[in-house]
């Protein structure tokens, strides 16, 4: 059986996909990267064989990387010092006569977001389909994630790597690791909304972020992982292996008022309903608010993938509450 060097064990979707690549290929031998000693013991309960070390370990991450037949990149979506160590790595392995190695790297939907700075959205605005390697090659290193996207689509043209990249919408639902239990875009507006002590969106806030459950994630993250081993050697365009993990869009007014509401009811917010403000009440950071998004999943369909629908407010409460399980007492 391959094995596999794995990073971000410790997160939401990472810690998720190492036990789900367990429990589906028990025989896996995979070796995952570890930053904080204390969480030795959850990694390797669940099957990994931890290896202790941080992003910033440059020469280690590429010795694992070369080491490996397969590399899952379930960390951070925008570090490029630790792409280039993972790829720097799988290359050396390449040139030392051994098989093309495989990266499978985790990307995110907000880099398909838009222009927008007045909270609409666009019945006429560009669709971006995963389907469309036209698409995949309009991704620029100024989006969001596009510096390390762009990356990686560009060595997977080089001969050495087989790259594929699985793209998530904001993710729902309980996580499936043993350490990281918040969904990372939730741990995002969650700390917004808190900072500014109001949940709020921009103009009448019908602009959309995709949404989608951590079941149905993983569930791609298999038929990838699958595909990947299968097609092994073969010469596939980079373009024609991206993958989005997207169910349906959801408004950001809705999202808005579903945290506003959890909040309020913990007694976190003064009011249970969000607030309209202008882009210029944001700071830079918080502009992704207004922008908007129209997604197209037809190339991850192709693999036989059928994501159900999310009805947020069955999984809101719970999923906000694991952010705040985590946050400072």
């Amino acid at each position: 059986m391959s094995t596999v060097f794995f990073l971000g064990a410790t997160g939401y979707i990472g810690g998720s996909l190492l036990v789900t690549l367990k429990k589906h290929f028990p025989n896996l031998t995979i070796h995952a990267l570890v930053r904080s000693p204390t969480h030795i013991p959850a990694i390797r309960a669940v099957g990994a064989e931890p290896i202790q070390g941080d992003f910033g370990d440059e020469a280690l991450i590429a010795e694992w990387s070369a080491k490996a037949d397969i590399v899952v990149n379930a960390a951070d979506s925008d570090d490029v010092k630790l792409i280039t160590a993972i790829l720097g790595g799988i290359k050396r392995r390449r040139e030392e006569g051994k098989p093309k190695g495989l990266l499978i790297h985790t990307s995110g939907v907000a880099v398909f977001l838009d222009d927008g700075t007045e909270g609409l959205y666009d019945p006429s605005g560009r669709v971006w389909n995963d389907n469309s390697e036209e698409d995949i090659q309009s991704i620029t290193t100024s989006m969001l994630h596009g510096s390390v996207d762009v990356l990686v689509l560009l060595v997977g043209k080089e001969g050495y790597v087989n790259t594929y990249i699985v793209s998530p919408a904001a993710i729902v639902g309980p996580s499936l690791g043993p350490v990281g239990k918040a969904s990372f875009f939730l741990k995002g507006t969650t700390h917004i909304v808190l900072s500014r002590k109001s949940a709020v969106y921009v103009g009448e806030g019908s602009n959309v972020f995709y949404v989608v459950h951590i079941d149905d994630v993983m569930n791609l993250y298999l038929r990838v992982f699958e595909l990947a081993v299968a097609e092994k050697e073969a010469a596939v365009s980079s373009y024609t292996r991206y993958f989005v993990a997207s169910s349906q869009p959801a408004a950001w007014k809705t999202i808005m008022t579903l945290l506003a509401s959890t909040l309020h009811k913990r007694g976190l917010l003064e009011s249970p309903e969000p607030q309209s403000v202008s882009i210029g009440d944001l700071l830079p950071y918080e502009h992704f608010l207004a922008k908007s998004q129209r997604i197209v999943t037809d190339r991850s369909k192709s693999l036989g993938w059928n994501p159900r629908p999310v009805v947020l407010e069955d999984w809101f409460e719970a999923s906000v509450d694991a952010v705040l399980e985590g946050l400072p007492r």
